[in-house]
């Protein structure tokens, strides 16, 4: 009887760690946190796949390795050795996702990014949901001054800091053919990215700015409107 309470306790453990799983990442990812205005049909696709794609990778991913470390914690007083062969196995499967699956995510949210329909405030979260490998898809963006979201990819570099963006960035904090709010958004996310790159395009635009009186107006405006 014990052993079947025992074997009982275990299942609806892990049964309620994978009904938690699934409702956190269903939330995340529902297409309705991207879709606050009406779109076009193709649009609204695309949003739909996107997050179809990053809700079954998370999911399928996050319900292993959940599933591994909960039993290697039920497993830890019987039998340590399972315990400790199950804990080491969660963080091969978190490690190999990270390597294979992260980089699949990431475009999903770069598409989410370009297609969603929300407010300006919160363009750029999908983004951040992405992290740092979303970054290296933004900086290829920027490259292209026709890129809608030119703007909010700049924004977004800064603020996942990804330190890899600051060369394309400071050129175009360096050239003046660039439109100002565009600058502005260089600017302030060389400032957040904290690079010795970053840090000596600042020092060269300040330089530009200390012999410029209208660079130095523009730069004051860049602080102004964003709180600095």
């Amino acid at each position: 009887m014990k052993k079947l309470l025992e074997i009982f306790f275990i299942v609806l453990l892990l049964l309620l760690a994978n009904a938690f799983l699934f409702l956190f990442w269903w939330i995340l990812t529902d297409p309705s946190n991207y879709i606050w205005e009406p779109v076009s049909t193709e649009r609204e696709q695309q949003v739909l796949n996107a997050c179809s794609k990053i809700f079954w990778t998370k999911y399928y991913t996050w319900t292993l390795v959940i599933n591994l470390l909960t039993l290697s914690f039920l497993f830890y007083i019987q039998n340590r050795v399972v315990s400790l062969s199950l804990c080491a196995l969660a963080l091969i499967v978190y490690a190999a996702s990270w390597f294979f699956f992260d980089p699949y995510t990431a475009r999903s949210y770069v598409t989410l990014f370009e297609t969603q329909e929300v407010s300006p405030a919160f363009l750029t979260e999908p983004i951040k949901q992405g992290g740092q490998l979303t970054g290296e898809i933004l900086v290829e963006r920027i490259a292209d001054i026709n890129y809608p979201r030119r703007y909010y990819a700049i924004k977004a570099l800064g603020e996942i800091r990804y330190a890899p963006a600051a060369e394309r960035l400071g050129k175009i904090l360096l050239n003046g053919k660039e439109t100002r709010r565009i600058r502005g958004a260089a600017y302030l996310s060389l400032k957040s990215i904290r690079s010795s790159l970053s840090a000596k395009y600042l020092l060269l635009y300040s330089q530009l700015v200390l012999r410029n009186e209208k660079e130095r107006k523009i730069m004051q405006q860049f602080e102004k409107e964003n709180g600095y």
